[in-house]
């Protein structure tokens, strides 16, 4: 796929001879033309502010504004990728327009190939997992319920990268002053030093329950849960659970009998996922912290889970994570002892925090790229501060320390609102609706199989009618 190309500006513009116009990608950067191509993957850039407004849409193309709006609708894009991938520019338009363009262009078609490659291999354990969670989406509430809970109340996000451990103390401070959301991995740092999240989203559809083995979930104000988990996660020991579509539209059809869809944006991460429910539950400013994007000599918080693994170079230009002799749990045990936590891994290099380069990987500039789209849609509406103090460089966010952030942050009052989320739930109407829903999909399956079998006698020259 030869995405992100430029195609050199002449007068008469003409496609490959391979062309697709319903599965190839064309970005027009500049003002419309009688030889623009029309389609439903053709998105035309205005070159300037006054070209946008004397043209508000071209019949037939997707008018996008800036690099991360194209990202965002790239990445939105529904079937098949695309084999071409192409940025056509106007003569008048500048070159640096278009080489930023095909750099989203390019971002985006990678992140929607990661997003699809989940897909082809989670699908499955989706579905499946889907419907053994039916009874949970019904005995518990969605996230539907907590929508604009904590409207202008400061939120901090908790990843596991290196950089969380400068933040551990500072974050004991806060747990009364802000709302704090995490994901799994990050659980063994914050428990153990005493700092009790009040969210904690599974969003994996794997085996979770290793992030919380002998820790103690009293404290924990509630688990937030895809509903492709593994139903062992809604069984968690945790005082409250929340629901949500954690895969877009893989998810979202669970939902669908019981009314609101209560969905979250995600670039493939679960970090991406606690952004996108800060969102949702009203917060302003939201900051994050230890969200290097990055890797040191480590790849987690030595205090969080797989804190031991150790980052080793594994030629110029890749690493592997390895665990120390006598380590359990996932990876390829080695002849030294030694535990393979994750095979070979290419390393990239982004901007950094606080200048300088940082090493990354392939998906980690994913994420990135994802936050770097998301963040211009929202200036002016939620303040974003990146106060990981270290890691990547997220364009578009403040980059403050977490303490300078927080110092006016007043005390936010959580308990009470997580208790009124989940009271009067109807969990016998819940179970009505989606035991209707079962059968009427069991009858549509029914039909499907019986149209099959149908077509398949007639295909080999049978009689379909005798079935």
């Amino acid at each position: 796929m030869d995405s992100g190309n430029e195609l050199a500006a002449r007068p008469g513009f003409e496609l490959p001879a391979t062309w697709d116009p319903g599965r190839d990608v064309l970005v027009w950067v500049g003002p419309p033309s009688p030889a623009m191509p029309r389609g439903v993957r053709v998105f035309r850039v205005p070159a300037s502010t006054m070209e946008a407004g004397s043209d508000e849409s071209s019949a037939g193309v997707q008018l996008v504004r800036s690099a991360p709006e194209l990202f965002r609708a790239v990445l939105a894009l529904p079937g098949v990728m695309p084999k071409h991938a192409l940025v056509h520019r106007a003569r008048e338009t500048p070159p640096e327009l278009a080489h930023t363009l095909a750099q989203s262009l390019k971002n985006g078609l990678r992140c929607r190939a990661m997003a699809r490659k989940t897909v082809t291999d989670s699908g499955t354990t989706w579905l499946t997992q889907g419907l053994a969670n039916l009874p949970a989406l019904c005995a518990n509430p969605s996230i539907d319920t907590l929508r604009g809970a904590f409207a202008g109340k400061p939120a901090v996000l908790v990843s596991p990268g290196p950089s969380l451990s400068r933040n551990l103390a500072e974050l004991g401070a806060l747990s009364q002053r802000a709302v704090i959301l995490t994901g799994t991995h990050a659980l063994a740092a914050l428990l153990g030093t005493g700092v009790a999240p009040h969210f904690v989203l599974c969003a994996d559809p794997g085996d979770l329950g290793r992030h919380w083995a002998g820790l103690d979930l009293a404290r924990v104000g509630a688990f937030v849960i895809g509903a492709t988990c593994r139903a062992e996660t809604f069984a968690a020991p945790v005082r409250r659970r929340f629901a949500f579509a954690s895969n877009g539209e893989t998810d979202a059809w669970l939902f669908e009998p019981l009314g609101a869809v209560p969905g979250l944006a995600t670039g493939g991460s679960v970090s991406c996922s606690m952004l996108s429910f800060a969102l949702f539950l009203g917060c302003d400013p939201i900051t994050l912290v230890g969200q290097d994007l990055s890797f040191t000599e480590r790849f987690y918080a030595a205090e969080s889970l797989d804190g031991d693994a150790a980052v080793v170079p594994e030629g110029a230009r890749e690493f592997r994570l390895l665990k120390p002799a006598g380590a359990t749990g996932i990876g390829v045990p080695l002849a030294d002892g030694r535990l393979q936590f994750t095979p070979a891994q290419r390393i990239l290099e982004v901007p950094g925090w606080s200048g300088g380069l940082v090493r990354t990987t392939p998906q980690l500039k994913a994420f990135l790229d994802w936050f770097e789209a998301v963040v211009p849609a929202l200036k002016g509406a939620t303040r974003l501060v990146n106060c990981t103090e270290g890691g990547a460089h997220i364009t578009g966010m403040e980059h403050l320390s977490l303490r300078e952030t927080s110092a006016d942050w007043q005390p936010v009052e959580v308990e009470a609102v997580l208790e009124r989320a989940c009271t009067d739930l109807d969990r016998a109407a819940r179970r009505a609706k989606l035991a209707a829903w079962a059968q009427r999909t069991l009858r549509a399956l029914e039909e499907c199989v019986t149209l099959a079998r149908r077509c398949r006698a007639l295909a080999k020259g049978g009689d379909a009618a005798a079935l």
